[in-house]
Parts: C-alpha cells; sequence; structure tokens
C-alpha cells in the first residue's frame, strides 16, 4: 500500500528564492536589463545544449527582428555545472542573448515566456505559472526506439496529468525556429490561449495535492510508526 501526500516541487518552488526577491531585485543580482524576456531552458547535458541552442538562437534572431519584439531579450536558464563556453559559441555576438547560472526558477518567474525542453523543467514551469512551449531534438533512432516501446501520447509531465495538452510539445522535426515563434507570439498575444494554459496550470497544482507535501508525508510516517 502507499499513501500519496503530494508532490514536495510545489513547496521547492513555493518557498524558493525566486519567490522571495522582486524583479528588480532579480534585475539587480544578474545583471539583465528591465527588459521583457523570453526564458530558455535547454537542459544541462551536452547532447540537449547541442541539439537545443541552434534552434533556440535562430528563433530568437526571428523574434527580435520583428518590429514590436525588438527589446526583448533571450536569457538561457543554464545549469550551475555549466560554463560560459557551452553556449558562447551558439550565441555569437548577439547582445539580445543572456546566459543565467542556477536561477532556473527565477528566469521562468520573470519571463513572459518559456521555451522549455521536455523534463522536469516544464512541470516547473507549469508550476511557477509562465506559458511554455515544450521542446525536444534527439536521436531520430533513438526517438522512434522509444515511440515504439513507450505508448503515451504526451512527454511532458504537465500533459500527462491532465491526460491533454495543455501546453503545446514540438518533438524532433516539429521543433523549428518558425513554429517556436509561432507559440511564443501566440502565448503572449492571444489572451485566451494564455488564460486557458494558465487554467490548466491550477488544474496540475490541484492534481498534485497543493502546498504542504513534505509536512504531509512527515506526518503520515509518524502515524503509520505509532501503528
Amino acid at each position: 500500500d502507499f499513501i500519496y501526500k503530494g508532490n514536495p516541487l510545489i513547496d521547492a518552488i513555493d518557498n524558493s528564492e525566486a519567490f522571495k526577491e522582486t524583479r528588480e531585485e532579480f534585475l539587480a543580482k544578474t545583471g539583465l536589463p528591465d527588459k521583457p524576456m523570453i526564458a530558455l531552458l535547454a537542459g544541462s547535458r551536452n547532447g540537449e545544449i547541442s541539439s537545443m541552442m541552434p534552434t533556440f538562437m535562430t528563433f530568437a534572431d526571428k523574434l527580435h527582428a520583428l518590429p514590436e519584439y525588438s527589446d526583448y531579450r533571450f536569457v538561457v536558464a543554464a545549469a550551475p555545472a555549466r560554463s560560459e563556453a557551452d553556449y558562447a559559441k551558439y550565441i555569437g555576438g548577439r547582445e539580445y542573448v543572456s546566459v543565467v547560472f542556477g536561477q532556473s526558477y527565477a528566469v521562468m518567474r520573470n519571463a513572459k515566456a518559456a521555451v522549455v525542453n521536455s523534463g522536469t523543467a516544464s512541470l516547473e514551469c507549469a508550476l511557477i505559472g509562465t506559458p511554455q512551449v515544450v521542446a525536444y531534438k534527439g536521436a531520430e533512432i533513438n526517438f522512434l526506439i522509444a515511440k515504439m516501446i513507450i505508448k503515451i501520447q504526451y512527454i511532458s509531465l504537465g500533459n500527462l496529468i491532465l491526460d491533454r495538452i495543455c501546453f503545446r510539445e514540438l518533438l524532433q522535426y516539429y521543433f523549428t525556429p518558425d513554429n517556436v515563434l509561432y507559440e511564443v507570439r501566440r502565448m503572449i498575444e492571444d489572451e485566451e490561449y494564455r488564460s486557458a494554459m494558465l487554467s490548466g496550470y491550477q488544474e496540475i497544482r490541484d492534481a498534485l495535492g497543493g502546498e504542504g507535501a513534505s509536512a504531509a508525508v512527515a506526518r503520515a510516517m509518524i502515524e503509520e510508526l505509532r501503528k
């Protein structure tokens, strides 16, 4: 038997430094300008960075070229173990792209929208409340084998929890700069689409059991030990 008392990730996010500091404090700490941001989460492994960053940068070029988005900044939320060199070869001289290390929650919280590599980060983004599009690109043979073995409709935890599409997943050959551009503009410009996604986020929170999971688990363990 098991007892479900919620997901501690909710507490970890809600009690994180990202939710204690103001936007002004975040900007001062990172040196970022007070401009609207798009968060880019490529993942932490070498293969993820090399497969995601080229498409991220072409998307950034395309969005930045639009007059109404020319003041947007693109912020790569990098794992603390990575280095500037891991991203510099992809970013080049793009002054509108920055890298922030070890502050993914804060980057997502302060962004208008996020493009997120599939994984835990997509669930974190949903719990933080930032509109997102999930992206994934890996070795084609690995992707095909996984599709044959694992019979699921979605790869993102949030969509799996709801058993429907709350936010779009751009997988393999659907992960293109133009598709990312379309989804990001839709999240920013289409209020109905954005609101529906945020409503889905609340459903995800509710399904996970809300706040206080760690304390609830501790209480349940004590109760079981007393039996």
